[in-house]
């Protein structure tokens, strides 16, 4: 009889904890602080021309992008793997710094073409409210560059 009461106990407390743990975690996509994915038709209230418009340019945008962060995971992976590697050279390191830092110049400008090209799609209205969500986007990156320099 003990056993079964304390088989009964544990499966109490493990309903209990999983009741909390959908209510805490799986339950916050309907809280109020819980931001849905960010859409940029939905945002700047695209019409069915400038959705498909918009469609075309996000699916190569979004694979240059891709490419560009493959490649510099690849070139940091590369550095960093040789870390114990006494014989490394200066200028071996330098090479590897310069092709990260040209990716991410060529990522930083695909980004730029793209807000350009996306606003040649958008009425008077639509290019000051996407001018308003670069400039939030920024502002946001800035406070997160802040925030880990802190740490």
């Amino acid at each position: 009889m003990k056993k079964q009461t304390i088989l009964y106990t544990l499966l109490i407390v493990l309903f209990l904890s999983n009741v909390f743990f959908i209510f805490h975690y799986v339950g916050r996509y309907g809280h109020k602080d819980h931001k849905p994915r960010f859409s940029m038709v939905e945002e700047l209230n695209f019409n069915q021309e400038q959705q498909e418009a918009y469609n075309a340019m996000k699916s190569t945008h979004f694979e240059k992008m891709k490419s560009y962060s493959i490649r510099i995971s690849e070139l940091k992976q590369e550095m960093y793997s040789n870390i114990g590697n006494q014989e490394i050279s200066e200028a071996f390191l330098d090479s590897v710094v310069d092709l990260i830092a040209l990716e991410e110049k060529n990522k930083d400008l695909e980004m730029y073409k793209h807000f350009r090209k996306v606003r040649e799609i958008c009425n008077d209205k639509q290019k000051a409210q996407l001018s308003k969500i670069i400039n939030d986007a920024i502002k946001r990156r800035d406070k997160r560059v802040k925030s880990k320099k802190r740490d």
